[in-house]
């Protein structure tokens, strides 16, 4: 499984997120009033068990990816620029 999109919200307590994965009808969330962050959806297209820590994992990945593209991408239209 993995994270595809992430949504953030505001909450009484804190930020909640809800991320959306590869595999259809299965989200990672977490409610954001100090709780655990947890699998939500059809249990049964999972083909392992995984731990909070895991899917906090999941959701580091997908972000470390998302900025290092998104500053891959920056830089190539900054250096496009400059060439011009």
């Amino acid at each position: 499984m993995r994270v595809t999109s992430v949504r953030y919200f505001e909450t009484n307590k804190g930020v909640g997120y809800q991320c959306k994965t590869n595999i259809k009808d299965v989200e990672i969330c977490n409610d954001g009033t100090g709780g655990a962050t947890y699998v939500d959806g059809d249990f049964k297209k999972l083909i392992k068990e995984y731990s909070e820590w895991d899917l906090e994992d999941l959701i580091d990945e997908y972000e470390n990816n998302s900025w290092h593209n998104h500053k891959k991408e920056i830089e190539y239209k900054h250096e496009w620029l400059h060439r011009r």
